[in-house]
């Protein structure tokens, strides 16, 4: 073999793995992290909600909406797909069903998928816009949000 393709490969062997290196020490750090959403409606069965949620950086991006634990709001709620692009959602959801299949008291209604760049803190922002019952009465409800450990 030529001397020359030798002292080619032999360099090109020796300058991927450097190249890799360099490649991963640039390549920004991405992880994701699940946040679930609570309201607590107390005693009263909640039939609709409406909450905003909103990233506090523009390290975290919202990457998707799911529903929440209680066969009622169990599909996911209502949401603007494009608002997830401006690093916030307003998400709501309704169930007609009669009160004793509707939930009282904390339940999750729903978790949103953050993408969070580097190492910044997923910090975010959650506001309960409404609360209501079957009969369209407001509920006094909290609203509140955890993120969800899976260790």
């Amino acid at each position: 073999m030529n001397k020359l393709v030798l002292v080619l490969i032999a360099g090109l062997a020796l300058a991927g793995p450097l190249g890799a290196q360099r490649a991963k020490e640039i390549a920004p750090v991405v992880r994701f992290q699940a946040v679930d959403i609570y309201v607590d409606s107390v005693d009263q069965p909640l039939a609709a909600y409406q909450i905003e949620f909103a990233a506090d950086t523009e390290a975290v991006k919202i990457v998707g909406v799911e529903g929440g634990e209680h066969p009622a709001y169990q599909e996911a709620p209502y949401y603007d797909p494009r608002a997830i692009q401006r690093e916030q959602v307003v998400i709501a959801a309704f169930n007609t069903a009669s009160a004793d299949n509707l939930p009282t008291g904390r339940t999750r209604i729903a978790t949103v998928h953050l993408q969070i760049g580097g190492d910044a803190d997923p910090g975010f922002i959650v506001r309960l816009k409404t609360a209501a019952t079957l009969e369209g009465e407001r509920v006094p409800a909290e609203v509140t949000a955890q993120e969800r450990n899976d260790d």
